[in-house]
């Protein structure tokens, strides 16, 4: 065995450490049962495969463990249900079509039972849409400090414990005590992502704006409810969540773009112009996120070296991981990116060769295989998280699969010349209107199509870990049967 493949043992052993407390919460005890066991293989010379996934899997579990939220005397979720008054530091903005959301790190606490002092702790605030805040603006905010809590079948309590956010406060009396208090750099990021989100509604009708925001920085909060309902019927909701998927296939088009420039020039081209994107909308963790795995994807589509791109994968889940643990059961859309990517990598491949009738034109035929092999590796998350399996979905993503890399492309060109020239705007914004449109059209008409979606509650861990481990066995097996025709003279 190479120094490759016990590396890779090891951090697989690491994200099975942090999943294993994650989902199970088995605290400390847990940990010291892995160090025992880790103990005992190496007092037992145990091979060093189970040495080094044990040593990662305490690792993983101890850092899930010091990641754990702890209530003391200075967090604010101790005075839940509490008129309180906070003195803090806005550190994001969130503007929606009806309200606006804050977040805010405070600094100075004060409730009806607790002396004005020093705090730890973030707050989400919601309030009117007008008047609107900055980032780095030090505000006062006077009202009832709550609990997230639990929304039907949805724990918003865990959703926002991946910021950090353990407490909520609802239509506070705010107040600006100084402005421009945030670091340069994010204040500059946060402008630029509130601008580009101002033009895209600019150019855009609703609700094609609010698509086009969903497509290129998977904000979505604007998109009707009867139309987002559309998007689960057809098992497309995922394209207006900004993940690798969606990064990849703009890479797509722009080699495709390119296609006259050498494969080597063209993805570099493609990559640099990530990055750029990336830093014009914003730089939000969800889109920094995706652009990575979206690199990665194409990375991995574009260099022969497997053992390479598996180790680049697995290094990147663990520095995000090792960063904040609660992204890897939290957070749906991390589990989205990774799952397309792996299904960009382990299988694309085998559908290449069922594509080579379908057109090249528009990136069309990578398009549409990339659509389906990240469908295969995301279905089991997609019905375990929002419990519906929509049988129209391959069909619907078939239709739209080829539409969506100019619909990103042409409303980037859009608001980009927004800034520079207003009539050259609008003409690529009718553009992609038109592709839009189309869009909205197709997941239309899907929709009526009598038991498009059939709802699947009550999905297992057993049933999500068992599909895994079918789709790992299938795809050794087709691997290795060539080589076992060989050996038996066929």
């Amino acid at each position: 065995m190479g120094r490759s493949f016990y590396i890779i043992t090891g951090l697989i052993g690491f994200l099975a450490g942090v999943l294993l407390y994650l989902i199970f919460k088995p605290g400390l005890f847990i940990g010291v049962l892995g160090l025992i066991l880790f103990l005992s293989s190496f007092l037992l010379k145990k091979t060093k495969l189970i040495f080094i996934f044990l040593a990662f899997l305490c690792f993983g579990l101890f850092r899930s463990i010091l990641a754990t939220h702890q209530t003391d005397f200075y967090t604010l979720d101790q005075y839940w249900d509490q008129k309180v008054e906070l003195s803090g530091v806005i550190r994001e903005v969130d503007i929606r079509r009806d309200h606006a959301k804050y977040k805010v790190e405070v600094e100075i606490f004060k409730s009806s039972v607790a002396y004005s002092r020093n705090a730890v702790g973030t707050v989400l605030v919601s309030s009117e849409k007008y008047p609107q805040f900055s980032y780095g603006d030090r505000v006062k905010i006077k009202g009832d400090l709550l609990e997230p809590g639990e929304l039907e079948d949805f724990s918003y309590n865990n959703y926002l414990s991946r910021y950090g956010i353990y407490s909520v406060m609802r239509r506070p009396k705010i107040e600006v005590l100084e402005t421009g208090q945030g670091n340069l750099f994010w204040k500059a990021m946060t402008d630029l992502q509130l601008s580009f989100m101002e033009r895209i509604n600019r150019i855009f009708p609703e609700p094609h704006a609010s698509f086009e925001a969903g497509l290129l920085v998977g904000a979505r909060k604007g998109i009707p409810p009867d139309l987002m309902e559309e998007f689960n019927l057809t098992g497309l909701t995922h394209i207006i969540a900004i993940s690798g998927y969606n990064i990849t296939i703009i890479i797509v088009f722009v080699m495709w773009l390119l296609r006259s420039l050498p494969r080597k020039i063209a993805f570099y081209c493609a990559v640099g112009s990530i990055a750029l994107f990336t830093l014009f909308v914003g730089a939000s963790p969800a889109v920094v996120r995706a652009s990575i795995m979206g690199i990665l994807g194409l990375l991995a589509l574009n260099t022969g070296r497997q053992s390479n791109i598996h180790l680049t994968i697995l290094w990147t889940a663990f520095f995000m991981v090792m960063h904040n643990p609660k992204i890897l059961w939290w957070d749906v859309g991390f589990q989205l990116s990774f799952a397309a990517v792996l299904g960009l990598i382990y299988i694309a491949p085998h559908f290449e060769k069922y594509a080579e009738k379908l057109p090249e034109a528009f990136a069309i035929r990578e398009s549409i295989v990339l659509t389906l092999a990240a469908q295969v590796t995301a279905l089991p998350i997609i019905i375990f998280n929002f419990e519906r399996l929509s049988l129209i979905s391959p069909i619907a993503n078939l239709l739209v699969a080829f539409a969506l890399p100019p619909a990103m492309f042409f409303g980037f060109v859009a608001v980009l010349f927004s800034f520079v020239f207003w009539p050259f705007s609008l003409v690529f914004g009718y553009i992609t209107w038109a592709i839009l449109n189309y869009i909205i059209w197709v997941i239309h008409v899907m929709a009526h199509v009598p038991y498009a979606s059939v709802n699947i509650p009550g999905m297992q861990l057993w049933m999500l870990f068992g599909y895994y481990a079918a789709l790992i066995a299938f795809l050794v097996y087709i691997e290795r049967a060539p080589l076992l025709k060989v050996r038996s003279g066929l």
